[in-house]
């Protein structure tokens, strides 16, 4: 009983000591926050976004003599405004166009059966779509398995 005694009154010492640091911690943060608002910056560790740094540019120095202006490179400025546009062009995401539709088999034969709202037969199927018997059964069969379509009646099929 003694060393549950002990072991409970260090728990509650060290319980003690966190609420401490955690008082101390929430007080720094009130102030952080205060200086915040006052300049309207957020600071980077409470902003929870990575800001971007944005490339300073540097006034173009004047040449000294017209013999070096033939010789000196591109003005700062310049080369900011490049790296600032490289920096756009790799970010910027192009417009999501529509997914490609193959043509295939299975979509053939679901873009036939739209035109019959009251259901096909296997034989217009056939018919319309020029594939034989067995590729339409399968394809009748996985459609159906998949809930595209509906067996209406023995050999009539439409969309669900």
């Amino acid at each position: 009983m003694k060393k549950l005694a002990e072991v409970l009154k260090a728990v509650n010492k060290e319980i003690n000591d966190l609420s401490k640091k955690l008082d101390q911690l929430s007080k720094k943060a009130e102030k952080l926050m205060k200086a915040a608002a006052t300049k309207k910056v957020k600071p980077k560790a409470l902003s929870g976004k990575k800001t971007v740094k944005k490339a300073k540019a540097v006034p173009a120095k004047k040449p000294a003599k017209k013999k070096d202006a033939k010789t000196a490179p591109a003005p700062k400025k310049e080369a900011a405004k490049k790296k600032v546009k490289k920096a756009v062009k790799k970010t910027a995401k192009k417009p999501a166009g529509k997914p490609a539709v193959s043509v295939t088999p299975t979509n053939k034969v679901l873009a036939f059966m739209k035109r019959y709202k009251k259901g096909v037969s296997i034989s217009k199927l056939k018919e319309g779509s020029g594939l034989s018997d067995k590729q339409i059964s399968n394809i009748l069969h996985r459609a159906s398995k998949e809930g595209k379509i509906k067996r209406i009646a023995r050999g009539v099929y439409k969309l669900a």
